[in-house]
């Protein structure tokens, strides 16, 4: 018997509620009842939210889920997912990510990290072509149901470099517009709120960003233009100069 028939049975009886009135509140079957009581079967993820509501508890009661570990489960499986897919690495990180929804199908930041893992895998045309309707739709999820700005963001931005990787040139303009303000961004403003020692470090962490940005974009640009081979050799030194500075003054 699994956690979630142990609580089921529990909650139940402790509201002196019989099976067959437990399926008339949430409309099935007096059998259903009793298999998820038995553990052989399980609601389905939209039975949940009712059920908790039915018995005054939070969906994450109803699953017998800590709180606290949860929190620390999620955030080893999206700081090690995301280590991997930086370095291109997504044939491990995408079905991690994959389960992890299984045990927590709600959770935002779990599905931004899978977006992030389909759209840097999806360099791969087969596997873009396989996996295109699941970015949009995760993309479409968090839009409409999702609180978390940062998650929302996030996915905006994802699909828009997915659209422009995929020449869809419309719907990247259209998703432009929506992206946030950089003017206004926490990133941007946060600088008033610091002072001291936390002040210097967000500068510092600041000033690395930038330089990491615009390493980037001299990269880009060595690869896009066309230019002669010692003018992109002149590039590449200075990419690396800009490089090694920050390494002796910042890290």
């Amino acid at each position: 018997m699994t956690e979630l028939s142990k609580k089921l049975k529990e909650l139940r009886k402790k509201r002196n509620i019989t099976q067959e009135q437990l399926a008339g509140f949430l409309e099935v079957s007096p059998q259903a009842v009793s298999r998820w009581e038995t553990g052989v079967t399980c609601p389905d993820i939209s039975n949940l939210p009712r059920i908790a509501e039915l018995f005054c508890i939070t969906v994450d009661d109803l699953l017998g889920v800590n709180e606290t570990e949860k929190r620390r489960e999620i955030n080893a499986v999206i700081s090690e997912c995301e280590a991997e897919i930086d370095k291109n690495v997504t044939k491990n990180a995408i079905p991690r990510l994959r389960a992890a929804l299984g045990k927590y199908p709600g959770n935002d930041r779990l599905l931004c990290c899978l977006m992030y893992a389909l759209y840097a895998a999806s360099e791969n045309e087969d596997f873009c072509r396989e996996h295109d309707a699941e970015i949009f739709s995760i993309a479409e999820r968090i839009g409409e149901y999702s609180v978390d700005e940062d998650c929302r963001n996030e996915s905006r931005r994802l699909l828009f470099r997915h659209c422009c990787d995929t020449n869809r040139r419309a719907e990247a303009l259209k998703l432009a517009d929506e992206m946030a303000d950089i003017e206004t961004s926490l990133q941007r403003n946060i600088y008033w709120a610091l002072d001291g020692r936390e002040r210097v470090d967000y500068l510092a962490e600041k000033a690395l960003d930038n330089v990491r940005e615009l390493c980037w974009t001299i990269w880009a640009y060595s690869v896009h233009a066309e230019l002669s081979d010692a003018e992109r050799d002149e590039l590449t030194a200075l990419r690396e100069n800009i490089e090694k500075s920050v390494k002796e003054h910042f890290e």
